[in-house]
């Protein structure tokens, strides 16, 4: 029996206000033949970002629905299920959390798992990241319904900056419908942006051992899609995403205190180990340069706590 969604695309945010809404709308103009949710979970944000979900809902979905349209409120969350007043193929899970819960180190997953688990697809796109292609989800569900032995496919996207230009980011020059495993450990959790991956849901069950070595979830995702099945790149421009954007990861990780940039090496160092004996040492070399690297990433993270402990000291 097939799940009742073929894609669930999973929508982690926080503090995204000004961005939110562009990531709403490329779910939301999806065209497809088949259902698909998005699970979009605010993490306690506190710069409005859940008033801008909610007044979004309030205008594109059909809120008063009593069969389709669910509403839940615990200690936790405030949940809302709907379906999109025109698109009928699109469904939101909301998930708005009364407290940020990466803070205290709490899972998220196990809000979302009754969605996750009645979808065969999986979708990612950052609060921060957008899709500018209504039919990227059609696209990549064609691909991977005719590639069967395939976990994955991604594409290109447009590097949106801050300052309003952009540059195409292309892995490859045209598509790859077999792409090298080499090239994941050249490149890591950079290999393919978040917001252009598509794969099987049931491509990360049972997870790996090395997930529980890193909080940082798109390396050993991708590594393990490589050691699960093919990788296919399409080298259509499907989705834009935003480079050192307000309260993207990235930009979090030049504030890192000098604890956690200890700490991040220390994780990091231990993903690749105990990568190099999940995989029986087969990509040892290609380890030990991942793992040099991890000296380079402590270096500029020393460098960027450095320049921020001087501006803090003399108040610049």
């Amino acid at each position: 029996m097939r799940n009742e969604y073929c894609v669930y695309v999973r929508c982690f945010t926080y503090n995204q206000a000004s961005f939110i809404e562009d990531a709403m709308n490329g779910f939301c103009m999806q065209e497809t033949t088949f259902p698909f949710v998005c699970i979009i979970v605010d993490d306690g944000s506190t710069d409005g970002e859940q008033e801008t979900i909610k007044n979004y809902l309030l205008t594109n979905f059909d809120l008063n629905d009593d069969i389709i349209t669910r509403q839940e409120e615990t200690k936790d969350y405030s949940l809302t299920f709907s379906q999109h007043k025109k698109n009928k193929n699109c469904f939101f899970a909301v998930l708005l959390l009364k407290y940020n819960h990466n803070q205290l180190k709490k899972s998220k997953f196990h809000y979302i798992k009754e969605w996750m688990d009645n979808a065969t697809y999986a979708a990612l796109c950052e609060g921060d990241d957008y899709w500018i292609d209504p039919y990227k989800l059609k696209k990549q569900v064609e691909f991977m319904e005719t590639h069967t032995d395939y976990s994955m496919c991604f594409h290109a996207v447009n590097d949106v900056y801050s300052n309003g230009t952009s540059r195409a980011n292309s892995r490859y020059i045209m598509d790859n419908e077999e792409c090298p495993i080499e090239d994941y450990f050249k490149y890591e959790g950079a290999y393919a942006p978040t917001c252009s991956m598509l794969f099987r849901g049931d491509a990360l069950s049972p997870k790996p051992s090395y997930f529980e070595k890193t909080r940082v979830g798109d390396s050993p995702m991708i590594l393990t899609m490589f050691l699960r099945g093919k990788v296919c790149f399409l080298s259509d421009i499907m989705a834009c995403y935003r480079v050192n954007a307000a309260g993207s990861w990235s930009q979090r990780q030049k504030k890192l205190s000098f604890r956690q940039i200890i700490e991040k090496h220390k994780e990091n160092r231990a993903y690749w180990h105990e990568v190099d004996r999940y995989t029986e040492g087969k990509y040892s070399q290609l380890v030990r340069k991942r793992e040099m690297h991890t000296w380079l990433s402590l270096g500029k993270s020393l460098y960027y706590f450095t320049i921020n402990s001087f501006k803090k000291l003399f108040k610049l």
